[in-house]
C-alpha cells in the first residue's frame, strides 16, 4: 500500500478526532468545586457582603488560633465574645469541599474547639460569622493546620 497525501489527511483527521474525544471524556469527569453551591445568587448580594465586611473590620484581630495534637482551638477576645448572640465557624478547605468542617458557636462563648482528626493538614479559610443585636458580622482568615 502506498502512503499518499490523501491517506495522510485521513490519518490526521482520525487522530485529531480521537484526541478530541479523549479530552472531552477527561474534562467531563473532572470535579468542579465552586466556592458555594449558590454561587450566582451570592454574587447578586455582593453589596450586602461588602457592608458586612466593612462592619467587621474592627474585629479582625479579635481572633487567635492554637493547634495541639488533639484539637484546633479558635479563641475570641472577651470584649467580642460578650456581644455575640449566635454564630458559626466554618473551616473551608479550598482544594476539597468534602473536607469542610462547620460548628455552631454558643452565645457569649470565647472558645471553640475542632477535633484534630476532623481536620487534615494544610490550608483552610476560617469563616467566622456571628450576629450581635440582629446585625450580621463576618471575618474570613486563612489558617494553616499542621
Amino acid at each position: 500500500m502506498k502512503f499518499t497525501w490523501g491517506t495522510g489527511i485521513f490519518l490526521f483527521l482520525v487522530l485529531f478526532l480521537a484526541g478530541a474525544a479523549v479530552f472531552i471524556i477527561f474534562a467531563s469527569r473532572q470535579q468542579v468545586n465552586l466556592v458555594h453551591k449558590d454561587y450566582y445568587e451570592k454574587g447578586v448580594d455582593y453589596s450586602e457582603q461588602m457592608r458586612v465586611n466593612e462592619r467587621s473590620k474592627p474585629f479582625v484581630q479579635a481572633l487567635s488560633f492554637q493547634s495541639t495534637n488533639e484539637s484546633f482551638i479558635v479563641s475570641i477576645e472577651e470584649s467580642l465574645a460578650g456581644k455575640i448572640d449566635s454564630g458559626t465557624v466554618l473551616m473551608y478547605r479550598p482544594s476539597d469541599k468534602t473536607k469542610d468542617v462547620s460548628a455552631r458557636l454558643l452565645a457569649r462563648s470565647s472558645k471553640m474547639e475542632f477535633d484534630r482528626q476532623a481536620l487534615i493538614s494544610g490550608r483552610y479559610i476560617m469563616k467566622f460569622t456571628w450576629y450581635s443585636d440582629g446585625i450580621r458580622y463576618e471575618i474570613d482568615r486563612p489558617v494553616n493546620v499542621q
